[in-house]
């Protein structure tokens, strides 16, 4: 455990409450904001308003850690905030969501209470308050807030009563969304797209282990495929129906599709057709202006790639769309969110490899991960190393160490070049197959 909320005197485990900047690392000084933040708001969120029950669990964990995320992405990188705690949610939470002890967020019977305290509970329970603010928007969810604590300060409550608060507030009809207190499992969304004569469709598609709909909020928005500009920004859809359409008229041209932005839903998104579109991704790779999918898509387009190595059948087309994304977020020097840049650059841990392989090869997948991760570093290894060397002049004149969003930004982009410079280190064999992937197309 890492602390506790005991009104007047929270205990917490010492690794989340002391560090020493000679032996912590940024993540231990970000967790160490993280968890002292979570405590301090439980004071509201599960002291000054509890559960009437341990049935309510989430109503206090997972608002809580949806408000200790929210003050860390306030602190730091919002987009790369976002970006771990999804990987969190998808490392832990799918794999729970999709085994033998499945539950929803709001279980309806324990043998043991301790039980009650799994990654459902806390992160897909943060994920569930978090929809909410999306559906709601900022203003409309922070009504919905001040009203639940006018009603409920010193009681004990019901994740009914949380919701009930958020639709009168708002004047909103929430009975749809209740589904995902008892729902149990990780829900698809599959999607499809038509573009005609300055109309662009898209058609989404949902499955659960809900006999009904459930109400799922889609953050979506459209690029122009000529110019890259966003053309439609974020706008929330809201899907209720089994299938579902929405059009979006008076476009000049046609455009790529930015779907589910910051991870607005704990869903699975799927295309209809079951294949990658490499040449989307690498378009959203490289000019989507939400750093969550800009970020998964290089992701999705890194995985092609090291999959197709895997298999050995490299396409040159893949490795085109590889190099381009990874050229142009190499050499962005506009950008002021160091931290996004890095984690975009960052090809996909083989643990994420793994969970798409029906049967996992461990040495295949890590010597293929390897092979691409040492080709771009061979292909990019002036542009790297001129970008290392400007962060170390940058670094060197700081007169004192910082904690700041932007110093451990600089950072940690640093250690990404440097991690991809001393990858340059193999044996004969290695470097022709490597010298065969980084070949100029």
């Amino acid at each position: 455990m890492g602390a506790m909320e005991n009104k007047g005197l929270n205990v917490f485990n010492t690794a989340y409450v002391l560090a020493d900047q000679k032996t912590a690392t940024d993540t231990d000084y970000e967790r160490v904001e993280g968890v002292i933040g979570h405590e301090y708001f439980h004071n509201w969120t599960g002291n000054r308003v509890t559960c009437r029950d341990w049935f309510q669990l989430t109503l206090k964990e997972g608002l809580t850690v949806f408000r200790d995320q929210e003050f860390s992405s306030d602190m730091n990188s919002r987009a790369v905030n976002r970006i771990e705690n999804v990987r969190g949610l998808r490392g832990r939470q799918f794999a729970e969501d999709a085994g033998p002890m499945s539950h929803p967020i709001r279980p309806d019977s324990y043998i043991s209470m301790d039980n009650f305290y799994t990654a459902t509970v806390y992160t897909k329970g943060s994920e569930v308050i978090r929809m909410y603010q999306t559906i709601l928007g900022f203003e409309g969810f922070n009504k919905g807030l001040k009203l639940y604590f006018e009603r409920h300060d010193g009681t004990g409550v019901t994740c009914d009563d949380f919701l009930a608060a958020m639709a009168d507030a708002n004047d909103v009809d929430l009975s749809q969304f209740a589904l995902w207190y008892s729902t149990s499992g990780t829900p698809t969304v599959t999607y499809s797209t038509k573009y005609e004569d300055g109309t662009f469709t898209l058609t989404l598609s949902q499955k659960s282990n809900s006999e009904t709909p459930m109400h799922i909020p889609v953050s979506f928005g459209l690029l122009d495929k000529a110019t890259g500009k966003e053309v439609v920004p974020t706008t929330v859809l809201d899907l209720k129906e089994e299938i579902q359409s929405f059009t979006f008229d008076g476009l000049e041209g046609d455009a790529v599709p930015s779907i589910l932005r910051e991870f607005s839903a704990p869903v699975k998104l799927e295309p209809a057709t079951g294949d990658v579109d490499e040449e989307s991704l690498a378009f959203l790779a490289a000019r989507d202006t939400d750093g969550f999918n800009r970020w998964e898509s290089g992701q999705k387009l890194y995985a092609s790639l090291i999959f197709q190595t895997l298999d050995d059948k490299t396409s040159e087309k893949t490795m085109e769309y590889v190099n381009e994304a990874f050229g142009r977020t190499l050499m962005d020097k506009e950008t002021t969110d160091y931290s996004i840049q890095a984690y975009a650059l960052i090809l996909p841990s083989e643990g994420t490899l793994a969970e798409e392989m029906k049967v996992i090869d461990p040495i295949g997948l890590h010597k293929a991960r390897g092979t691409v991760k040492k080709a771009l570093a061979r292909k990019f290894q002036s542009e790297l190393l001129e970008r290392y060397n400007e962060l170390t002049e940058i670094m060197s004149q700081d007169k004192e160490f910082k904690v700041d969003a932007e110093s451990i930004g600089r950072r940690r982009l640093r250690n990404v070049f440097l991690e991809y410079l001393c990858s340059i280190k193999e044996t004969p064999e290695e470097q022709a197959t490597a010298a065969k992937l980084a070949m100029d197309h």
